[in-house]
């Protein structure tokens, strides 16, 4: 796309929330006969699969989108534009919400920040706190008069006890709980998960079934903001200034080589390291302030306890005791059983039972019920 395509797609995009922000201001709720439920629609299929099942359930549903991402050429913006399309197709009101200076501000530039000290950043996590059932969630109630506010995440809502708990999704393989996490009980009482129930491969064929224009659309597994083609290192070095520093053996003290700064580098990292040694090195330790880069054998990555700031509990009541849980330390990984000791300050200290590999601060602790079902709240590790 030139330049040129590019500034005409923003105008075009701009034009398209601007209407719709006005249309806001004047719109007035239909009375509700039905519960109403403002869908987050990302232009996937996941997010148009919900739109389809609730309204199939009966719902009132209506369509609200995040503009997030102030170029024209990425897939946040063509996935606007699909988003209005399915809603065309459902024969449901799809609004428009322009939040690209909240998107900036909070999720691009701490994503840059964190590196620069030294912490591996979740953005997607940030993303659903602070913008769908942030922003996205405040315009449901305060343009739309929503009941709820659904999303396309492949997790649960239960209330069989009475009240909302968040549940793992019955597709293991594409479970979404851990990212969840942040989310307060009062946002999580708000909240539709349809997909929960199903799999991906059957919510495909539900959405073939239904025509819905999305239905063939690739899942992308790449930030939104970093643009296709470019690497987290290239697009760190356009905010980062490059500041030279030290690699060294973390057991042995030997100065291996040098770096050209330490946001290059990530817990457990063994590619792109750019030293040579008799045996495979990773990323052990980084000292953003000394500009150092520590690396060793896979053995020293492995460590029995951690701290997490910003704790965010789903529990009815917070707890103030020592108890045992499963426990996960990123997406990917499994969880373990481990001891959780509330601290003072809205932190948790946690010991494994079994020592974790590379675990890095800036990730997400995820705390599960010793059953390994329900979320039990989660936090930023130190």
């Amino acid at each position: 796309m030139s330049a040129v395509d590019d500034k005409d797609r923003t105008q075009e995009l701009e034009a398209v929330v601007q209407c719709s922000l006005a249309a806001a201001k004047q719109h007035k709720p239909a009375p509700k006969t039905k519960t109403r439920v403002a869908v987050c629609m990302s232009g996937g299929v996941d997010s148009s699969a919900t739109a389809f099942l609730l309204q199939q359930q009966g719902y009132d549903v209506v369509g609200i989108t995040g503009w997030l991402i102030k170029s024209g050429s990425r897939c946040c913006d063509t996935g606007m534009i699909d988003a209005a399309r399915v809603c065309e197709q459902l024969n449901v009101e799809h609004h428009a919400v322009d939040l690209r200076e909240l998107f900036r501000t909070r999720i691009i530039d701490n994503f840059s920040e964190s590196y620069k000290r030294a912490r591996t950043p979740l953005p997607c996590s940030m993303c659903n706190t602070l913008i769908k059932w942030g922003a996205l969630l405040n315009y449901a109630d305060k343009h739309l008069d929503a009941d709820y506010i659904a999303t396309g995440h492949y997790a649960r809502v239960d209330r069989s006890e009475g009240f909302a708990r968040l549940a793992r999704s019955k597709d293991s393989r594409k479970d979404q709980s851990y990212v969840l996490w942040g989310l307060t009980r009062a946002q999580l009482d708000k909240t539709l998960l349809p997909l929960g129930d199903f799999t991906k491969d059957q919510i495909r064929e539900i959405a073939e079934s239904a025509n819905l224009v999305t239905a063939k659309r690739k899942e992308s597994q790449d930030l939104c903001f970093i643009p296709i083609g470019t690497s987290t290192q290239q697009y760190l070095g356009q905010f980062l200034e490059e500041r030279p520093g030290p690699i060294i053996h973390v057991e042995t003290g030997d100065l291996l080589g040098e770096h050209q700064g330490t946001h290059n580098f990530t817990i457990g990292q063994r590619r792109g390291i750019g030293v040579a040694y008799s045996e495979p090195l990773y990323v052990t330790s980084i000292d953003p302030d000394m500009c150092i880069v520590y690396v060793g054998p896979p053995s020293a990555l492995l460590r029995s306890d951690l701290t997490a700031s910003e704790v965010n509990w789903l529990t009815q009541t917070a707890p103030t005791e020592p108890f045992e849980a499963k426990a996960k330390i990123r997406y990917n990984s499994p969880v373990e059983t481990a001891m959780i000791y509330p601290l003072e300050g809205n932190r948790v200290r946690v010991e494994f039972a079994q020592p974790q590999p590379a675990i890095t601060s800036g990730q997400v602790l995820g705390i599960y019920d010793p059953t390994d079902t329900y979320v039990l709240g989660g936090g930023w590790i130190d």
